[in-house]
């Protein structure tokens, strides 16, 4: 299972979805957690690595692809960033990374990939994958979402008090499916703000995105 989370606007909530999905796959899964958008390091409560992705795929470093890969919890891994910039990787470097996902998928890993705002490049829109858009309820969010040349399997919704916008409201102006809402509270910031979120994901998370990562689910 290979899933790809990406949003039209940052602080959309891209990151924290995408780490508590893996945390909540790794429950049941051998998952590993792509970070192309440079913050998961910091939400799993993990020192900055000194070497990650980029490093690896532009040749900075004479690691495996295996030997990059950190160590979150018993069943869960993480691919850092790395030190440079993922938006301007080659072709080539978006080929030697698709390859080495696919394989962790074909040992029998669950992928999940968080994306930021990235448009996914020719070599992951091929692979078979599930791609989510991350959104709050957002006028500016969903403006920017309809204008983009990217397609999505379905909506991740992040739930805000006191938002004019709705759910239903997402789903229409996307004409797409609300695979999941994830609800915004003070307990979950506090688990990432104290790095304890691979340790104790929030019930409320658990039970909102392990549907997604359970077998036979689809958007």
């Amino acid at each position: 299972m290979l899933i790809i989370l990406s949003s039209p606007k940052g602080g959309s909530g891209t990151s924290v979805v995408a780490a508590s999905l893996a945390i909540a796959s790794s429950s049941s899964t051998p998952t590993l957690l792509v970070d192309l958008a440079g913050d998961q390091a910091a939400i799993m409560g993990l020192p900055e690595p000194p070497v990650g992705l980029s490093d690896w795929v532009n040749g900075m470093t004479h690691h495996d692809f295996d030997e990059i890969l950190i160590t979150c919890n018993e069943n869960l891994q993480l691919a850092p960033s790395g030190s440079s910039a993922i938006e301007i990787l080659s072709t080539n470097a978006w080929n030697k990374l698709a390859r080495a996902v696919t394989k962790k998928e074909a040992d029998g890993c669950n992928i999940v990939i968080d994306f930021g705002q990235a448009n996914l490049p020719l070599a992951f829109d091929k692979l078979i994958h599930t791609h989510y858009m991350v959104t709050r309820p957002c006028y500016l969010s969903l403006r920017r979402a309809v204008n983009l040349d990217q397609r999505f399997s379905a909506v991740i919704v992040v739930q805000e008090h006191d938002r004019v916008l709705t759910t239903s409201d997402v789903e229409s102006v996307m004409k797409l499916k609300c695979a999941a809402e994830v609800p915004y509270s003070s307990d979950i910031s506090r688990r990432v703000d104290s790095g304890l979120l691979k340790s104790r994901l929030p019930l409320l998370l658990h039970a909102a995105l392990s549907p997604l990562v359970s077998p036979g689910v689809s958007p």
